[in-house]
Formats: structure tokens, sequence, C-alpha cells
């Protein structure tokens, strides 16, 4: 908005000339009338003459301020004992004559243009539209006396901003292409978004090279070979039991028999397993429409229109693209939500494997119990020994039996696990690839984005330059780390702060920011030098010049009015 009020001004190509000025009871001026030449006019006299008030009236007439800005002064400027004050002041905008007053009497301020009734506002709009910036080229110190935060935010209202396109013309092509597919429109807002992304896809290439290392771990792991039981030995010596308990009880042995096949098949429901197919299915579905979502938000460029009200440019596209986004969230969160409920079913369907295996093993154990208590009660005095010691080794042989089954059991699912570990390998590997992928496109963004940021500085610095001589100029730097664009106010003169100059210091820097905001506005307000004896040489800014200078026994103002010298600093 600021920037607008420059333009407009520049385009205009406002001029304003002081042509003549009267005061009544200005001060310690009774009655004075001065006619100003268009270019230079020089006022002389002693201390105490009245040259500043000269400028003080003009600003006065004007703006209702001193040559500070500062308001409300009006009857600090009335001549002692005098209740009525008044200044005539002619002036030349865009070669046409104005007359303006400004008078007190008594209480009541009245402001007339050419004799109709004005207000303050009125001569805002007409001729002096921006208080600051008036008085930043009337008067040389008003600038160089401001803080740090007030002088800033003149210079903001009159820098010229660099469009993007004025930036991509200076650019290589390929870099301005690239920027431009890429939605590239504001470049601290573009940066800051390509971080993010950047952090997305360095956080899932992270996450993808630990889950590689685990991957990889399982693949290097050694599996132990499959082992065999021969049964030989244990059938020998079951014949050879139920050879010695020939003679036991018949009921004993049929029960017996019951047991054995109870053990080889224990009587116990095995678990219904969940069917994981549909979770997996539906998976792989959402992901296939993810990345579906993610190309068509990847494919979508942005279309802008111009807004006729307020100029600005709106995205057309951007209602879609949020949808999509919004969309793309939905599916992630049904992808998370269902890989958690695939990973519940498969661990219940693990519990419940391992319940089961649990439930057969203390089977077996209580049914070993039962079946050892029936085979010694079918044991004799003459062979009990013996049958014992069968017994004995028949376990032993039972137990390296079932450690075989469980040996193997481990050996198979170590073999399934490598298997899965290959394909998902597979797939890792193509994520990481793409992941490193998209972030050297993405690193490639941001540097191409800071690549912008400094060759617009560099543009708006060309800019300011041109109407600058030994006051430096510094509104923003480049973050090192970011390659955003900060604020970071810096204006010196000789390298020096404004705060530390001296008189004459002050007077030069202030002509130099007065050129630099003419050369950037086109706006041409005449220019009041207090105690311009206080400089020999400086540059003249291409407008009215009006000096006042000190001279020696002058009691009454002199004016000279001349074409102006060219000085140089």
């Amino acid at each position: 908005m600021l920037f607008k009020y420059a333009k407009k001004k520049k385009e205009e190509k406002c001029e304003m000339i002081v042509k003549s000025i009267v005061l009544k009871n200005f001060k310690n001026h009774k009655d004075l009338s001065i006619n100003f030449n268009d270019r230079h006019t020089v006022i002389y006299g002693d201390n105490g003459a009245g040259k500043t008030s000269i400028g003080e009236a003009i600003a006065w007439c004007l703006t209702g301020a001193n040559l500070f800005g500062t308001e409300n002064i009006t009857n600090k400027l009335i001549t002692m004992g005098e209740d009525e004050m008044a200044v005539t002041l002619v002036i030349e905008k865009n070669r046409k004559e104005y007359e303006i007053i400004r008078s007190k009497k008594k209480s009541t301020t009245e402001i007339t243009i050419n004799g109709v009734k004005a207000t303050q506002m009125d001569l805002y709009m007409q001729f002096i539209q921006d208080k600051d910036v008036f008085f930043t080229i009337f008067n040389p110190l008003y600038f160089t006396n401001l803080a740090p935060r007030d002088a800033k935010t003149i210079l903001y209202k009159v820098l010229p901003e660099v469009s993007n396109e004025e930036v991509f013309k200076a650019l290589p092509p390929e870099i301005t292409e690239i920027l431009k597919k890429n939605g590239f429109n504001n470049p601290n807002t573009f940066i800051e978004k390509q971080r993010e992304i950047l952090k997305d896809w360095e956080e899932g290439l992270l996450k993808s090279e630990g889950n590689i290392e685990i991957l990889r771990q399982i693949l290097n792991a050694k599996i132990p070979e499959m082992k065999t039981f021969d049964e030989t030995q244990l059938k020998a010596l079951e014949s050879q039991l139920l050879e010695l308990q020939k003679n036991q009880n018949i009921e004993i042995e049929k029960e017996l028999a019951v047991l054995k096949e109870q053990y080889k098949k224990p009587p116990i429901e095995k678990p219904q397993l969940k069917d994981t197919s549909i979770l997996q299915k539906a998976r792989e579905e959402l992901l296939q429409e993810y990345k579906q979502v993610q190309q068509q938000i990847k494919n979508l460029k942005p279309q802008c229109i111009t807004c006729n009200k307020c100029g600005n440019k709106i995205d057309v596209t951007a209602k879609e693209k949020q949808l999509l986004l919004t969309k793309q969230q939905e599916i992630k969160e049904k992808g998370t939500k269902t890989a958690a409920e695939l990973k519940a079913v498969i661990e219940e369907n693990e519990k419940a494997e391992k319940e089961f295996q649990e439930k057969v093993n203390k089977y077996r154990k209580a049914l070993e119990i039962k079946i050892k208590k029936l085979e010694n009660a079918l044991n004799t005095d003459a062979n009990k020994e013996q049958i014992r010691q069968i017994m004995q080794q028949i376990e032993k042989l039972r137990f390296e039996e079932r450690e075989t089954i469980s040996h193997n059991e481990n050996v198979k699912a170590l073999l399934r696990q490598k298997e899965e570990a290959k394909k998902k390998l597979k797939e890792v590997e193509e994520d990481i690839k793409v992941a490193k992928q998209k972030i050297n496109e993405v690193k490639t963004l941001i540097e191409y984005a800071k690549t912008f940021n400094a060759k617009k500085l560099e543009l708006e610095a060309a800019e300011i330059n041109k109407y600058l001589s030994r006051v430096s100029l510094q509104l923003w730097k480049i973050v090192q780390s970011t390659g955003e664009i900060k604020d970071d106010f810096k204006i010196l003169y000789d390298g020096k702060e404004f705060n530390v100059l001296s008189y004459s210091e002050r007077i030069k820097a202030g002509l130099e920011i007065a050129n630099l905001i003419i050369g950037l506005t086109g706006v041409k307000f005449p220019i009041f030098i207090d105690n311009a004896e206080s400089i020999t040489v400086y540059t003249v800014p291409h407008t009215q010049i009006i000096e006042a200078r000190v001279k020696e026994g002058a009691k009454k103002l002199e004016i000279k009015n001349k074409q102006i010298d060219l000085l140089t600093v």
C-alpha cells in the first residue's frame, strides 16, 4: 500500500515551487514579503534576523506544523503582543499557481486556497499527500533527527518494489522456468513451504534407512539347519515295552492306548485365525489412491486472475488444491487406521497360536504323567526294573523329538521372515531412491529461491544507489541459514550512524535522502537549508533550493535570487 503512493506520484511528476510569501505578525516579522527564484534563493541575515522563520512560515502555511513536523505550535509563532497572524504563500504546482493563506485571529485559524475556505485535509490532498515525505524533502534535518523506526517507515513508502517478473528476467532461464513451474510467487512463503516438504522427505528417508538396516540384518542372519529325528530306536523301545507288558491288565492297556493317541492328537480345538487378506488389500488400495491424489496435486498448476476490486492476484486453483490436500489427509488417516487394524489382527492371531501351543504342551505333560502311572501299573515285579529303564530311554527320546519339532518350526519361521524381508527390501530401496531424488529436487528449489532473493535485493539496491553517494542504506538482509529476506534497517553516512553526525553532515545526509525520494517518486518539493553556511559544497537535488545563511551585521534580511551553481560533494 505504501509503495502505491510513491508509484502514483512518480507517474504524476508532481513539482511544487514557492513563488512568494507574505508574513504578517509571524514571529519577529511584522510585515515581510519575499519573492523566490524558481531554482535558487539565498536569504542572508545576522543571527536572530528571522532567516529560519521563513522556512517555518512555509511549513506552517502548508501543514500547520513547524520545520520538524510538530503540530499545535501556532500560538508560539505569533508575534508577541499581537492576536492576529497570517502567512500568504503563492506556489506553483505543475505550472499552475495557487494562493494559500493561513491566518489566525484570536482563537480561530482559517485556511483559504485561491480565496476559497479549505481545511488541512484539502492542503494534504491537493499539495502535500504525505506529511513525512514533504518534510523529508523540505527540511534536510527532519529525516536525520528521526528515530530509526520512523525513518524506516518513511523510506518504505517510497522505495521501489521490484516485481517477480523483473527478477526472473535477470535470472538464468533454467532457474526462472523451474521456479514458475513449481508455483513460485512469494519468495519467503515458497522457501518455508519447501522446507516443510524437505523435512517430511528427510524424516521419511531416515525412517526407510532405519528399516533397511533391520531388513539387511534379517537377511544376513545365519539360519540353523533343519534337524532330523530317527524314530527307529523309539519305536523299538516302545515295542519292547509292550512285549514286557503283555500280561498286564487289558483295561489298563486300552486306556494307555487311548492316552497315547490323545498325546499324538490332542483333543484341543485349534483357534480360528482371522483373515488378514481383506485388510491387506484395503491398505494397498488406500496406498494407490494416496499416490494418485498426490500426483493430481503435483499436476495442479496455479491459475491466477487479478481481482477487479483490490488488484490482488487470486489463485483459482487454490480451492481445488485444498480439497485434494484434505482428501489426501483423509486417505492417510484411513491408511493409518487400516495399518493399525491389520497389525492388531496379526498380533491377535499370533497370540491365539501361542496360547493354543501352550495348551497342547500343558495337555501333553498331563498325559505323560498319566501314561507313566499306567505303564508303571503294568509292570511286574520280575521286569519292573527293566521296564523302568526302557521308559526312561523312551522319555529321553520323546524329549529329543519335541526339541527337534520345536527347532524345525523356528527354522521355518526364520525362513519365512527372510523371504518376506527380501520382498520388503526391494520396496524400501525404491522408497529411498525416490526420497533422495525428491530431497535433491526440493533442495534445488530452495537454492533457486535463495538466488531469486539475492537477485531481488541486488536490483533494489541498484535502483536506490543511483541517488546516493555518501549515504549507505540497508533495509533487508538474507538470512544465511534459511535464504529468507528479513527486515534489517541500517542507514549510515560515511560509515557513521546518523545520531553521531555533525550538523553539516546531517544536512548533507538529509539532502541525499531528499534526492533519493525525489528520484524514486518524481515528487519535487522545495528544499529549505537552514544555516547553509555550515556546508561549503554539496550535491544539489534537482528542485527549488532556498538557503538561509548567516551574514554578520545584516539586521534586515537580504534576498538574492540567482541561477544555482553546480555544486558537488
